[in-house]
């Protein structure tokens, strides 16, 4: 009893060696990779962003020190106690003195720091002063706040106001009570120091700030002192358990989990405002940046594997498929195939083996000789011999015979329409040859349009015409005349009293432009656009004239190469405008030809000629 083994193919057993130890190898190791790669960036995104972050916090802690700073100056400046002073206060020259040097401070102030809107001081003695943008606005609960704190600094939240110079804007300010120099504890005056919150916003949106994400500033008691970038879902913001947990963190880092998204979250604390800083940015900002550099490691990893695979179809190629090759021809003879060959493609032992069994297949063919295949032999070799019992020169010679005769009987027109059928038949044969010039091939139309105008008399007129430079150029045999036929098989309008065709051929830019014009039917609208998106995609046509035009393109195509062939012109007028594109090769003598109706005939059709 034998055992039917179980098949299992040279192919299947490549595939899973290739499988388990090329393509599973490489993928763990790609995704170790690329995992390990991702933590790296990710960490070098975390550190680069809370440096970015203390860098513009340290800033914006510098110019709310400078504000301050420059609030403890005015208390201390001698020409502001003597313009705010309430017993025996200044008038006149000494009044003037003092404002004009608070002005010029203030001034020198507003011209340094740009982000500085505007200064206001309000003395209790009725004197005041009001530099940089005029504002006007609800500012009563900071200037409340700032009274209770009795000369403490009051740092505002972010708040719209008008100005006078730039309209709706919004400001940080600074309040604070102006106390005695001497009796600190009697006030003086309000100073409010107003900061352009765009400004703010533009520095800490810089380098820190990704796509979608947000900068927050939190005030001492929680309250929300500015944000700015893209507003978070659902109007989030940072919350007191949050701000603890970053405070908790030694590194000043969490990553935050709100509902199904996830925000690397950022925190620093200003020491001079008691301000916090946050910042919030998607998980998604973090994944798009590093999508390039994921992209890049597929991409090797793509690499390795199209490597992989490569080696596996060389190795298919080179010995698996050759053996297959050599089962199947071997199934070919069993089946009585003596024809089967295998290709010897090397010299090594597979290509000797192949040479073997190519030997022994010769042998046993010269043994077998069947007698369906003489049969076979015998019926072609009689269907060659009727194929080359007409013989063109007998064709010719007989047209030539005729054509003397009809002189002789003095049958003029019918010797020259003898004649000129001679002429088209010598033409179209052309010895066999696939190329032609375009003098033979206007002579080839010449005679054909010879023939038709003798049919349809003073109703078809045509014009042929071709340069000097380019009459012995060479083009493909019958490429012009089934363009000309086809104007009058589909293209001639009846209703006409005359059908005009007209053929040029001339020299433009290193190649040769054949224009074919009629004024027949033409196109219908639309048609052109669509007979060249044809032409360009090589699309196949519909048959007749439209197979026709098709044919000729690709044959020119082919033979010429890309960019040469058929394009559909959109006439100035009515009919038909066909462009043929050849390159230019050769040259020699011109050919023109004008043919108008005729009255008479002459013996010689060539005397029309131009």
């Amino acid at each position: 009893m034998m055992i039917k083994r179980r098949s299992f193919g040279l192919t299947k057993k490549a595939l899973v060696i290739f499988l388990l130890f090329i393509i599973l190898p490489t993928l763990g190791v790609g995704v170790i990779v690329q995992y390990r790669f991702t933590l790296v960036l990710r960490d070098q995104f975390v550190q680069a962003t809370r440096l970015n972050l203390d860098t513009v916090t340290n800033q914006l802690e510098e110019q709310t020190e400078m504000v301050e700073d420059i609030a403890d100056y005015l208390i201390l400046n001698p020409d502001m106690r003597d313009f705010l002073r309430i017993n025996s206060p200044l008038s006149g020259d000494l009044l003037d003195n003092s404002k004009q040097n608070i002005e010029d401070f203030l001034t020198f102030q507003l011209m340094s720091k740009s982000y500085i809107k505007s200064i206001t001081i309000s003395g209790l003695n009725g004197n005041s002063i009001q530099m940089g943008e005029p504002v006007r606005g609800n500012e009563q609960p900071w200037l409340d706040k700032a009274d209770l704190r009795k000369g403490g600094i009051v740092w505002s939240e972010g708040y719209p106001i008008y100005s006078d110079w730039s309209g709706n804007i919004r400001l940080i300010s600074l309040f604070r009570v102006l106390n005695s120099y001497n009796e600190i504890t009697v006030p003086q005056g309000r100073l409010v120091i107003r900061l352009d919150e765009s400004s703010v916003s533009r520095l800490l949106e810089s380098g820190t700030v990704k796509e979608n994400g947000s900068v927050f500033v939190i005030g001492p008691e929680g309250e929300s002192i500015l944000q700015t970038g893209s507003p978070l879902p659902d109007g989030l913001r940072p919350d007191g358990e949050l701000l603890d947990r970053l405070k908790s963190e030694g590194d000043g880092y969490v990553r935050y989990k709100v509902k199904q998204s996830s925000y690397l979250t950022f925190y620093h604390q200003m020491k001079n405002t008691g301000w916090s800083v946050v910042a919030m940015i998607p998980q998604s900002a973090l994944d798009k940046e590093l999508s390039g550099v994921k992209r890049t490691m597929n991409l090797v990893l793509c690499s390795i594997l199209l490597l992989g695979l490569s080696a596996l179809y060389g190795f298919h190629y080179t010995i698996i498929r050759p053996i297959l090759r050599l089962k199947k021809e071997t199934n070919r003879v069993k089946l009585g195939d003596f024809s089967a060959r295998v290709p010897i493609e090397s010299n090594d032992e597979i290509s000797e083996l192949n040479s073997q069994f190519n030997e022994m297949v010769a042998t046993i063919e010269e043994l077998i000789e069947h007698k369906y295949k003489l049969e076979l032999r015998e019926r072609e070799a009689e269907l060659k011999l009727l194929q080359n019992q007409m013989d063109p020169h007998f064709l010719y010679n007989t047209l030539d015979m005729i054509r003397w005769t009809a002189r002789l009987e003095k049958a003029e027109q019918s010797s020259q329409l003898i004649e000129m059928l001679s002429k088209f038949f010598r033409s179209s044969l052309n010895s066999g040859s696939y190329v032609t010039t375009i003098r033979q091939e206007l002579e080839f139309v010449r005679s054909y349009l010879y023939l038709q105008q003798r049919r349809l008399g003073k109703k078809l007129v045509y014009t042929l015409h071709t340069e000097a430079a380019i009459a012995e150029a060479v083009t493909l045999k019958a490429t012009i005349q089934p363009l000309v036929e086809n104007f009058l098989k589909h293209g001639l309008d009846r209703e006409k009293k005359v059908s005009v065709i007209s053929v040029r051929c001339y020299a433009n830019e290193g190649d040769i432009w054949i224009d074919v014009k009629d004024n027949g039917k033409g196109f219908p609208p639309g048609q052109v656009e669509v007979l060249n998106f044809s032409l360009r995609h090589m699309s196949a046509g519909s048959g007749g004239r439209m197979g026709a035009i098709h044919n000729i393109h690709e044959r020119l195509s082919i033979y010429f190469g890309e960019g040469y062939g058929l394009e559909m012109m959109q006439p100035d007028e009515e009919g038909a405008w066909i462009r043929l594109k050849i390159p230019c090769t050769g040259n020699g003598g011109g050919l023109e030809h004008e043919e108008q109706p005729r009255g008479r005939e002459t013996d010689d059709p060539d005397a029309d000629r131009g």
